[in-house]
């Protein structure tokens, strides 16, 4: 027993402090937002859906504290005025901008401009919105239940330097507000959730360079998007679910006499079923579809005329995933799944300059498999969940293979939460 206590705490070890860089619709349980705010729902109802339908609070009935993708993630739900009002209070931390925040300041100017603004030092260099803190509340008004979550984030970078009694200062600061209401409908049978998310962010640059311009003018833009899910039990065995999301972030950058524009659209529905052959065994299968619009344009102008380029790009996405979970004992759960990726990128070039016009067309495919491997411990009240990437088995990190540093991502997610 001590044996597999300890080979569970050293997977359990191995998961929580790998890396987490792969999406999670490759693996079919969480939400995940692939590009932009724009989420592809899960089929299940639980704390991570209140980031998206906070009007699912009350049917979560008690509090939670939890933990979620190697500590990026933390909350705590709990009821307020005799259980008639939720509130959700929770904090993320994405240094990287890849887990949560999408479409951020920094990534937007980096599309229109093609240049990283994330080397600390460099004068161009602009804040992440690394640090974020939301709350929500939520009710339940018989039939539907209600629910709404506020988002702040905000980073600074500033640097001085002195230089023969003369100090000068660079500084940015980019902000970012979100609100994301929602409401919800369960009857026996059958469920609805709708939510809708929208955000208005911008950048505040400060200098006393004399003579410093910022290479950039970017001041702000909004970003939103609608979305909703449904789920029927067909039978007490089976459970049909599906989802769709549309959204629209656009941005532009104004310099002097070179002006860029971005438009992105996106599309996603979702379709799963669930199903329970016997009673510790759950099989899910679901499929997904998404699409991605996009449209840069360029226009530079100069003694000589204008010159005008415009990138039009689609990405295609569809996903095949199958997960089982099997309730091996009523404290341990094992977890298994496959994805299949189907990657599909659609692009074209046009220049007009000087009355003429110059076109080109490009076409790439890719396909990709991912498998995880997991478990969930439940002790009374915890919940301790980890999902790993199935190479663990036959590779293992570079300390044990030695062979160099490790390509593969050791961990999809883990979570730890504590309800009451």
């Amino acid at each position: 027993m001590r044996k597999i206590v300890a080979a569970l705490a050293l997977l359990a070890s191995w998961a929580l402090f790998g890396e987490i860089n792969q999406p999670a619709y490759e693996v079919g349980y969480k939400t995940y937002t692939i590009l932009g705010n724009t989420p592809v729902l899960s089929q299940y109802v639980d704390y991570e859906n209140a980031l998206w339908l906070p009007s699912v609070l009350p049917e979560l009935g008690s509090g939670w504290v939890y933990i979620d993708n190697n500590g990026q993630l933390g909350g705590v739900i709990f009821p307020i005025l005799d259980r008639k009002l939720y509130m959700h209070v929770f904090i993320e931390y994405d240094p990287n901008e890849a887990n949560y925040t999408r479409n951020s300041p920094r990534q937007l100017v980096n599309a229109m401009r093609g240049t990283l603004y994330n080397n600390l030092g460099n004068d161009d260099y602009i804040a992440p919105l690394s640090n974020i803190f939301g709350f929500g509340f939520a009710g339940d008004a018989g039939l539907l239940s209600w629910g709404v979550n506020l988002k702040l984030y905000a980073d600074q970078y500033s640097r001085e330097t002195e230089a023969g009694g003369t100090t000068t200062k660079l500084a940015n600061s980019t902000f970012r507000l979100e609100l994301t209401p929602s409401v919800s409908m369960k009857m026996d049978s059958w469920r609805m959730d709708a939510g809708f998310n929208f955000l208005y962010q911008w950048i505040s640059n400060e200098t006393s360079t004399a003579g410093f311009i910022y290479p950039y003018d970017y001041s702000g833009n909004a970003e939103f998007s609608l979305y909703g899910r449904a789920m029927f039990d067909l039978t007490k065995y089976t459970t049909m679910t599906g989802a769709i999301s549309f959204g629209y972030a656009g941005a532009s950058d104004e310099l002097t006499d070179d002006t860029m524009s971005l438009d992105n659209t996106y599309l996603a529905a979702k379709m799963g079923v669930l199903v329970k052959p016997i009673e510790r065994l759950t099989l899910g299968s679901n499929f997904l579809f998404y699409h991605c619009w996009s449209g840069l344009e360029n226009k530079v102008t100069t003694v000589a005329g204008t010159t005008t380029t415009q990138n039009n790009g689609n990405l295609i996405l569809f996903n095949f995933t199958q997960t089982a979970d099997f309730k091996v004992a009523d404290w341990f759960t094992l977890k298994a799944g496959i994805g299949k990726d189907i990657f599909v990128t659609v692009g074209g070039n046009k220049v007009t300059a000087a009355g003429t016009t110059a076109t080109a067309d490009s076409y790439d495919n890719n396909f990709d498999i991912g498998k995880f491997i997991g478990f969930a411990i439940d002790y009374k009240e915890f919940n301790l969940t980890a999902l790993m990437n199935f190479d663990i088995l036959t590779e293992g990190p570079d300390f044990i293979s030695g062979r160099g540093p490790w390509v593969n991502p050791m961990a999809f997610m883990a979570t730890i939460h504590y309800r009451w």
